[in-house]
């Protein structure tokens, strides 16, 4: 799964990326959770081919058809498997398919004894990249559009098989116009974008259980664990929620 991830860089960065016009300033963010707006590239027909625009939308997808907003908590992410099959994904798959910028994802590895150890795993020097990703859009009982996402999940690579069974899916930089604007999602090479694949300069590291807070949104959430004084003083500290 992917519950938990970072967005470091710049304006000018992710205008550079992913081709957009322009891009407003964004300020870093070190631990996104579920709930939260969060930037997204959606492709912008209207404006022209192939143009994009960032935009934000709140992650945990409210199908359009929902009766009950609180569906978002069960759908921060989508199985790729399921993306053609589910109701809750199937209209937003076809239709609905962005880019959700990142810099590094958070997963937790089950220990022997104690709590779940956090791991940030991204590219060397937090290079960016991007999340394959959902979107749909609800109306609440006041007659607002309400606009959520989902991040979508597969079987994760070999690197990351040790710390969990789950990773986002990682759309590479020459599939971008690919996933957001193809028509023909049963297509070979479309299909190939969303199973487990190396990704190149891929690296985990141990960091802090402050990342286990979801309010939490410091630097040294990205810290690698080494850094700090004693892992085992961050464990029994009372003000930490050590839940994942």
């Amino acid at each position: 799964m992917c519950g938990r991830f970072i967005l470091l860089s710049s304006a000018r960065e992710l205008v550079e990326e992913f081709d957009l016009e322009e891009a407003p300033e964004l300020v870093p963010r070190y631990n996104i959770a579920p709930s939260q707006e969060i930037a997204a590239i959606t492709a912008s027909p209207e404006r022209g081919p192939h143009c994009r625009e960032l935009t934000y939308l709140k992650w945990g997808l409210i199908p359009f058809w929902a009766k009950d907003p609180s569906i978002a908590h069960k759908l921060i992410n989508a199985r790729a498997e399921t993306l053609d099959s589910k109701p809750a994904f199937k209209s937003s798959f076809r239709k609905r398919r962005i880019l959700i910028p990142a810099n590094g994802f958070f997963e937790w590895k089950k220990t022997v004894t104690g709590p779940k150890q956090p791991y940030l795993i991204g590219r060397e020097e937090h290079v960016l990249f991007a999340f394959a990703g959902i979107s749909d859009e609800w109306k609440n009982p006041s007659g607002e559009i309400v606009r959520t996402c989902a991040i979508i999940t597969t079987d994760s690579n070999d690197l990351i098989k040790s710390i969990h069974d789950r990773m986002p899916v990682i759309v590479l930089k020459t599939d971008y116009a690919l996933w957001l604007e193809s028509k023909n999602t049963d297509s070979e090479d479309f299909r190939k974008m969303l199973e487990s694949h190396d990704i190149e300069n891929l690296v985990i590291t141990q960091v802090s259980p402050k990342v286990n807070k979801p309010d939490y949104d410091e630097p040294d959430c990205i810290e690698p664990v080494e850094n700090f004084d004693s892992l085992a003083d961050l464990y029994t500290q009372g003000s930490l929620n050590l839940t994942e």
